[in-house]
């Protein structure tokens, strides 16, 4: 059995002590980490460190850069970069002066990219260089850009027609002369129940839609991780995960603020380095997803496998060869950027396995609910609804989607779209999700938006994404399709039209050609009968070795 390395008993320090509400302002609270911890590392990206006084600095230079090139409160500047300083310089800047930041996932192109520009209203955009040419390819697509900030050296080799593009139908700017703004305080005024970000959740039955997020809600997230890993002041974190995530800001960059904490990033996971990393920063806590525990499993045993320095790896599902190998125990929640931690377990207390804890009662109440929302006994499946003990705990609305919010927050409780059951004893058991969602590599993907990209192709006639189980823990892509009448098309160059027009985490492992699709009497495709294969259907499998290949391109 793992020997748990032990924290106090209560993470109560940091700046969170008797934190009221109305105080959980993201950018008050970083002037007031600021005040508190002064020259203290709080960011790390490699050998670089940005104290708690620098970086507030950082975010009121960028704040009044913003104001200076047409940003207000609550405006939307979305970030669209890789894990940098510059990207935590965007968002804390736009948080000082009330606006919102609206993160954009860097594998985005096309008209996934087009689509949440346009639905979160983004007037700014602060851009890596290069992502110039996904941007410039949809822009005429966006009539409320106004203005694109661009992070790095520009113009440059390869990026000229790309920026000539771009400034036919914007102003262009340099986020180095943003970031040389004064260092003054905007004097802004922002509340716990405005708006901090629009984070886009992968649609279900529809296209994406965006999280509104309030400061309060963000600070809240940030709050119950703390009290479930036990972040004490003073610990440090390490995350390879994309800022434009929450467990990499919220449940990152916001618990290290709070507490006064370190936080190494880097670029992106690798396997093979990723305990290495975890020595070199002196982590405490180990951030992760549940695919990332096979893999680091599958790793070659070290000698020192179990002498590094994280006491907590989050998250996962228990995993007791893990927890022995590396002597780091699985911080194991159930949450959601909607919501944020709804259930976790007393990290120094009882875990039983296959629970993701019970309900976080100190914010929500919880209940497991049959299909007319009443709640169901123990052991009897259900959905988890859940709603807030205090306001803005959780997400405003999603953006720009009444319906869809309407729909969610029914009966007075938001409807999680996820089937559990509870023991006797209050612990929750996660089943599955009931809504139509892809979890592949830690990311959401949207089967209709997959689908809408494939169904493009001239040589088809309808399709069908599913899930269908993966080795690493979550799910593989499965895409079935029935071809026009009289239309040929291999595998091969299915496959190369995905890789050209979709995310690579949306590229399908898994293509089935069918004659025709399970219908029901309304003509709905029953997708629960896709997931088994037919004998008459002529199935491919691109395994692991060709997905490296290809993502080698």
């Amino acid at each position: 059995m793992i020997q748990i390395r032990r924290t106090s008993e209560s993470p109560r320090e940091g700046i969170l002590l008797a934190l009221a509400s109305e105080e959980r302002v993201v950018g008050t609270l970083l002037h007031r980490a600021a005040e508190r911890f002064g020259d203290r590392t709080f960011l790390q990206f490699g050998d670089a460190c940005i104290g708690f006084g620098a970086f507030d600095d950082q975010a009121s230079q960028v704040g009044n850069g913003l104001i200076g090139r047409g940003l207000d409160r609550g405006g939307k500047v979305a970030i669209f970069m890789r894990n940098s300083l510059e990207f935590l310089q965007a968002w804390f800047g736009a948080a000082r002066i009330g606006a919102l930041y609206v993160p954009i996932n860097t594998d985005y192109k096309g008209e996934i990219l087009r689509y949440q520009l346009d639905k979160a209203d983004v007037t700014h955009i602060i851009i890596g260089t290069e992502f110039v040419g996904r941007l410039a390819a949809v822009v005429a697509g966006l009539p409320e850009l106004r203005h694109v900030i661009i992070a790095g050296p520009w113009p440059e080799t390869g990026l000229e027609d790309a920026v000539a593009a771009l400034a036919g139908h914007v102003a262009l700017h340099d986020f180095a002369a943003v970031l040389d703004a004064p260092a003054a305080d905007p004097g802004i005024a922002v509340a716990h129940g405005d708006p901090h970000a629009i984070s886009f959740t992968s649609g279900t039955t529809g296209p994406s839609k965006g999280v509104l997020a309030t400061n309060g809600h963000v600070i809240s997230f940030a709050r119950d991780w703390t009290r479930a890993t036990a972040f004490r002041e003073g610990e440090a974190i390490f995350t390879p995960l994309p800022l434009f995530h929450a467990i990499g800001a919220w449940l990152g960059v916001l618990p290290a603020m709070l507490m006064g904490g370190r936080i190494a990033i880097v670029p992106k996971f690798s396997a093979s380095t990723y305990w290495d990393e975890v020595r070199r920063y002196k982590a405490d806590i180990a951030h992760g997803i549940f695919s990332m525990i096979p893999i680091l499993l599958k790793q070659p045993a070290r000698p020192d496998d179990a002498d590094q320095p994280a006491r907590a790896f989050y998250i996962g599902p228990q995993n007791v060869e893990f927890e022995r190998r590396f002597n780091c125990r699985i911080v194991e929640v159930f949450g959601a950027t909607e919501n944020g931690i709804v259930t976790m377990s007393d990290y120094h207390g009882e875990r039983r396995p296959g629970s993701c804890g019970r309900p976080n009662t100190e914010t929500f109440e919880v209940i497991i609910a049959d299909e007319n929302d009443e709640p169901v006994p123990p052991r009897r499946q259900g959905e988890i609804l859940i709603r807030p003990r205090r306001p803005h705990s959780m997400m405003k609305e999603y953006y720009n989607a009444p319906e869809a919010t309407v729909e969610a927050f029914r009966n007075l409780w938001f409807h999680t779209g996820d089937n559990a059951w509870q023991d006797e004893d209050g612990y929750v058991y996660f089943l599955d999700r009931k809504k139509d969602a892809i979890r592949r590599r830690g990311e959401n993907i949207s089967s209709y938006e997959l689908e809408a990209v494939v169904n493009l192709h001239p040589a088809i006639l309808e399709c069908a994404a599913v899930a269908v189980a993966s080795e690493l823990g979550e799910d593989e892509v499965k895409l079935v399709v029935v071809l026009r009448q009289g239309e040929s098309l291999p595998a091969a160059d299915l496959w190369a039209y995905c890789e050209e027009k979709m995310p690579r985490f949306w590229v399908p492992r898994f293509i089935e050609f069918r004659r025709e699709m399970p219908k029901t009497a309304n003509q709905k495709i029953q997708k629960y009968v896709l997931r088994d294969r037919t004998p008459d259907s002529d199935l491919h499998d691109r395994g692991p070795a060709a997905r490296a290949r290809a993502a080698a391109r």
